[in-house]
């Protein structure tokens, strides 16, 4: 009960530092929207992602809108539907029996808040790096077919992405790293060596993107 109090306990200080970016996110639009240069576009991605000690990497893909605020500083938030595969394989530490390779898949829709800076800005060549928070919400998920007894976490997850990419005239490349603060789902160790933190998400996101507004 004491480890359970305390890993709640850093949890709810980790989401208490969001205020942070939001606000710099709020900040940087209310001073730059009005002569900002204004991009939008449609992107497609590739993930690939996995729980700490709980599996291994498996594919999944993201596709959706994004949009550019600013020119060498710039704001950019998106709209993303993403569909995460992780195939579990290590799981019998945490619910007391085999789960060898059993794939899990979620359902999301995604909303990465990010801010940008652009340290090549050519006009058809740029190349920058982004950072900021992104918010899950989960539509979907198998983990009761995986398990009946398994309850999974809460709906809503944040993580913090960061990542470099390029433009290239309309187009746009991006590589992302991607680290989840949520639990798998609502269950104890059975070991005290395994910890909630084994159950934080990875995952890498390849994104392409193109501008149809510019």
């Amino acid at each position: 009960m004491l480890l359970y109090s305390m890993m709640k306990e850093k949890n709810m200080k980790n989401k208490s530092m969001l205020i942070i970016p939001l606000f710099l996110l709020f900040a940087f639009v209310c001073t730059n929207a009005a002569d900002a240069q204004f991009n939008l576009g449609l992107k497609v991605a590739g993930n690939a992602t996995n729980y700490k000690k709980l599996s291994s990497m498996d594919l999944g893909f993201d596709a959706g809108l994004f949009m550019r605020l600013g020119d060498q500083f710039y704001f950019q938030p998106e709209v993303n539907y993403s569909f995460k595969s992780t195939r579990l394989t290590n799981l019998s530490d945490f619910v007391g029996e085999v789960h060898e390779n059993v794939r899990l898949k979620q359902h999301f829709v995604d909303l990465p808040l990010l801010l940008g800076f652009h340290f090549i800005n050519n006009d058809n060549f740029k190349v920058h790096l982004t950072v900021g928070p992104r918010f899950g919400f989960r539509i979907g998920s198998n983990l009761k077919e995986i398990d009946p007894e398994m309850d999974e976490g809460g709906k809503l997850q944040w993580a913090g992405q960061f990542g470099i990419g390029f433009d290239i005239w309309r187009f746009t490349l991006d590589a992302r790293y991607d680290l989840a603060s949520d639990k798998l789902f609502n269950r104890e160790s059975s070991s005290t060596a395994n910890s909630r933190n084994n159950w934080t998400q990875n995952m890498i996101v390849v994104a392409l993107g193109f501008k149809f507004i510019k």
